[in-house]
């Protein structure tokens, strides 16, 4: 029996400092989560099962139980299976979510049960089965399906922008829509340096290379071969059809364009911006009641270990700005906004270059983060009330830098980094104290910082500070797995298998995403020879999570001397 007392005693710090990470703090990360982790030899090992993904592999009693039996050889100890997916619809057996029945070409088994049928293998093995809903995302766009569909009422409204370009002679232009996207037939579009790859255009095709303002290129896409890439610190403008001929007409090398911009607010379901999840409003009470209603019945008709939460955000920071976002933010704020949504932030004229933050932008930030907040208070209100003990988990991005963009603070209620877009208030906005562990995808082809530096690459782009990050910002308040994306490492399995080794040695274990590519590049091999052992998660530990809590307050009351 492990002895929670004993583990704390033989782990604490010298100083209650080095549990604290400093406001900003970059170097080694102290968590003590982490150092009980390696003393009593607990792992969280998660294997990921998406839902669409694995559709057809799972779809079947005998798909399911060999995939328990590989995971239980590779002692896997915890198994999500993915059962509301980005479409909306669920793959278990449900009164209040519309249940998938085909995907693309196949035809999903009529009664067919995967989440009883995950709950009854994993049991049999000794693996803990947790159940993933994406939460706000009711739709998917490209393939034109998803309860948002019959509701379209309750879909996100997004904040966007059209921009006009206006040549020396006078003429001018609507940008279509969105960025890095078509051109479609007669359009002009912008490309910015979100597009990593080469532009290719056609016989119909034109573009300009910009610099700011100035056309530095000219590109007859009849003329062209290959691809043209975007600028550092400028875009491209690419037109098709008359937009192609407009281009060619009235811009040459040298000369100035104008731009200018105008706010375009666009249900999800129309704008070009948002490209695949349709989402709903997580303001909206009832799209949030809903979510509750559907926590609720898994409690209440299956046996799990627990839940864990995806796309439990925003879908981006363009959303949302309906008519009742506005109301509820005003409400909070305790005034009116004057300009909306130029007041939350504006769109500079010239594409390319970021948001003009408003003088409600960082309260607007808070704002989304609390609802968050709130709706994962109310959700685990909720399944506690249902089934106590029930174990909760999220899966979100490392990325935390820069995650509050879709309205998300996955850290600790305590961890202040000092970004400039954060208030002093907006640390309360931090969730992970309400859940037992956080997946973060950790989702870089480079394993360590080392590997980084022999590389002549950025360190913060590799797994290992991407690990760190994510402890660093939970500061012991739930458990954390480093998560990561095995296309990342195709045709490179001993790169894999330094990522697996670095994920676990810089959190309390590691997410696999995603049991379709084990599948497909047979690296089940690597995962029995690194996993030989098997080990406990630490979020299997009863009592571990709310002894961290009472050692670090401890601590921080009264310093221990060195």
């Amino acid at each position: 029996m492990l002895s929670v007392a004993g583990l704390l005693f033989a782990a604490l710090p010298a100083r209650a400092q080095e549990v604290i990470p400093p406001a900003g703090s970059t170097g080694p990360v102290p968590a003590l989560a982490t150092t009980l982790a390696r003393q009593a030899n607990l792992e969280g090992r998660v294997m990921w099962m998406d839902a669409t993904a694995n559709l057809q592999r799972l779809s079947t009693r005998e798909g399911v139980a060999d995939v328990f039996d590989k995971c239980k050889k590779a002692n896997i100890n915890t198994v999500v299976v993915d059962v509301k997916p980005l479409s909306g619809h669920v793959l278990y057996n449900s009164r209040i979510a519309p249940k998938l029945q085909q995907w693309k070409e196949f035809r999903y088994p009529e009664g067919y049960d995967l989440l009883s049928m995950a709950i009854w293998e994993g049991k049999r093995r000794g693996i803990r089965v947790y159940a993933s809903v994406n939460v706000f995302s009711e739709g998917h766009k490209l393939l034109k399906t998803g309860p948002i569909y019959e509701k379209p009422q309750l879909q996100a409204i997004v904040y966007d922008v059209e921009r006009t370009v206006t040549a020396p002679d006078g003429a001018a232009r609507a940008l279509a829509v969105g960025e890095n996207l078509g051109p479609g037939e007669d359009q002009i579009v912008s490309y910015d340096t979100g597009w990593s790859d080469l532009k290719k255009l056609g016989p119909k095709d034109a573009a300009l290379v910009m610099n700011g303002e100035t056309v530095t290129a000219v590109v007859d896409g009849a003329l062209a071969e290959g691809g043209i890439p975007v600028p550092a610190g400028g875009f491209l403008l690419v037109g098709r059809g008359t937009g192609a001929a407009w281009l060619l007409e009235h811009a040459q090398v040298g000369v100035a364009l104008k731009f200018s911009a105008k706010p375009v607010l666009q249900p999800i379901l129309e704008s070009p911006s948002e490209a695949v999840g349709a989402f709903v409003n997580p303001a909206n009470p009832e799209s949030r009641a809903y979510m509750i209603r559907v926590v609720e019945e898994l409690c209440d008709n299956y046996p799990l270990d627990g839940i864990v939460f995806d796309r439990m955000r925003y879908s981006s920071l363009r959303t949302d700005f309906s008519p009742l976002s506005r109301e509820k933010f005003e409400a909070w704020l305790g005034k009116k906004v004057e300009n909306f949504p130029t007041g939350i932030y504006a769109y500079d004229p010239i594409p390319g270059r970021p948001i003009i933050p408003g003088p409600y932008y960082k309260d607007w930030l808070e704002w989304r983060a609390r609802n968050i907040n709130d709706w994962l208070a109310e959700a685990r209100q909720a399944a506690q009330k249902k089934k106590p003990g029930l174990g909760l988990g999220v899966y979100v991005g490392s990325w935390y830098p820069s995650y509050y963009s879709v309205g998300v603070n996955w850290g600790s209620d305590d961890y202040f980094a000092g970004y400039d877009w954060m208030k002093p208030s907006y640390p309360a906005t931090g969730y992970a104290g309400k859940l037992n562990w956080l997946a973060t995808g950790c989702y870089f082809t480079v394993a360590t910082r080392a590997d980084a530096r022999q590389l002549g690459l950025p360190e913060d782009r590799t797994v290992e500070a991407a690990a760190e990050t994510s402890v660093r910002a939970v500061n012991d308040a739930a458990f954390v797995y480093a998560g990561l994306y095995l296309l990342d490492f195709r045709d490179k399995p001993e790169e894999f298998r330094r990522a697996l080794r670095t994920a676990v040695a810089h959190s309390q274990g590691v997410m696999i995403f995603d049991l379709v590519y084990i599948e497909e590049y047979n690296w089940w091999n690597i995962l029995t020879e690194e996993f030989a052992a098997p080990r406990r998660a630490p979020h299997d530990v009863p009592g571990l999570q709310p002894a961290i809590q009472e050692a670090k307050k401890v601590l921080r009351a009264a310093p221990l001397e060195p």
